[in-house]
Formats: structure tokens, sequence, C-alpha cells
């Protein structure tokens, strides 16, 4: 806190508050106001919070509103939880009331004194940044009461036809491109693929007797699950068969 020197008199003096004592030579310590940026704990309407628990606006911390009354903000507990990032209320300036000493909840912060926002923000130009509207000093239809708004990033759209064009053909050619590498098998795999189709379907042994040269079960295993990845085959416990695409591309 910030104090300054006062050169008159204790006795001089109208104080309204205690706690100003004299001192020998007459010079007392006076309180002067903060900034804005140091009140409140440090947190300035339109500042960034990224913290999760707050003290409770409506009853200042205490968990009790009124005095003797558990809070019913915060239940008694004196502290409010607000996914981050967040603001102060700028509606009522952190209080959480909707008007001083009225004990009515802030429509806008429904008493919390903190509210969510969504990142990046900028200071609502219709209320500039006092969360209410500038006629009838009801909350601001823009900014709900936050003091700030979410900044939208417009998404650009295609300028005339023939980006729309190259936009849908690049976008069927990525498929195309995609099935391909899918469809795609080497040749051990369509000997594989050829054999599971004149069975019917086959298990690994089947495959490995039937290849030329004939290879091992344990190799055989491995063409047939790469091809069930590849979306090729369909493996039924021990059993490959073909899948649809598989059967399209040995047409």
């Amino acid at each position: 806190m910030d104090w300054s020197w006062d050169s008159r008199s204790h006795k001089d003096m109208k104080v309204g508050k205690p706690g100003i004592k004299k001192l020998k030579d007459d010079w007392v310590w006076r309180p002067l106001k903060m900034g804005p940026e140091q009140s409140d704990g440090g947190h300035q309407t339109g500042m960034l919070l990224e913290y999760e628990s707050y003290p409770c606006g409506f009853c200042n911390g205490t968990g009790q509103k009124p005095k003797g009354s558990r809070c019913p903000v915060c239940r008694g507990a004196g502290t409010v939880s607000v996914d981050p990032p967040a603001v102060k209320c700028a509606y009522c300036k952190g209080k959480g009331e909707d008007k001083p000493r009225g004990n009515v909840t802030c429509t806008a912060c429904r008493g919390k004194g903190v509210i969510h926002v969504e990142e990046p923000i900028e200071m609502c130009s219709h209320c500039r940044g006092t969360g209410k509207e500038p006629t009838n000093k009801l909350i601001c239809g823009k900014c709900r009461g936050k003091g700030v708004i979410t900044v939208r990033e417009e998404r650009s759209e295609p300028e005339d036809e023939f980006e729309k064009f190259n936009s849908f053909a690049e976008e069927v050619i990525e498929t195309k491109v995609k099935e391909e590498r899918v469809g795609s098998a080497s040749g051990s795999e369509r000997d594989a693929l050829q054999i599971i189709k004149g069975l019917g379907q086959a298990d690994r042994a089947a495959v490995a007797r039937n290849m030329s040269p004939s290879i091992s079960s344990a190799y055989a295993k491995q063409l047939c699950d790469a091809l069930v990845k590849k979306k090729l085959l369909l493996r039924h416990g021990l059993m490959y068969n073909l899948s649809p695409h598989g059967e399209r591309i040995m047409e």
C-alpha cells in the first residue's frame, strides 16, 4: 500500500477511518487510493487470469453473506472455481453483487466476481470495457458484462467459381491418393489375395502351402495381417477372406 506524509496535526485532521496513529512530531501516515492495477488482488478489469480458484466475490471470501449465514454462491467455502482463462467481471467490478450492498448476486458473473472467457480477447467496443450498456446501465448486450469479447478469425471463402472448383479438385485427389495407398499390394501380397480368393477363405497354413515357392506359416501370417491393415482382407478368428475393397481390386 502507498502512503504519503501529512504535516497537519492529528488533532486538526478529520479522519473517518480508524488506525491512524499520531507520531511524536505530529507527522501522520495517510493512506492513498490505489489504482485499478493494484486493487482487488492486482486483478485489473480485462486482464486475463489463469487461475482455477478465486475468492468469492459475493462474500469477499468470508463464506458468509449476510454475516452469520452461509454464502449462497460459494456455499460457505469462501472460494469459487472458474475454468481458465477468466477475467474480473466488469459489470460488478468483481464484487459479485448486482448493486452495492444489495445482497443480490450479479447477473453477469452469478456472484463469483470472475467470468470465463475464450482467447484471444479485446476490449468491448460497445461498452468500452465497462460491461454496461452506455444508455441504461444494464448488462452490455455484446460482451454480457465481461468488458471484453472474443476475437473470431474469419474464414476466407473462395472468391469465385474457379477457386471453388480447385478446392474441390484438391479434396478429390487427396481422397484418391489415400484410397490407392490403402489398396496397393506387393507381389507376395497379391499372391496371397489370389489364393484366398480361390479358396473363398483360408488360414495362414493354407496360404503358406499354396504359395509358390512355399513359405513358412509365420511369414504367411505377416502377409495376411498386413493385408488386413490395408483393408484388403477381413479376419475372423484364424480365417481370412477378401474384404469388399479387396474383391474390387482383384476383379
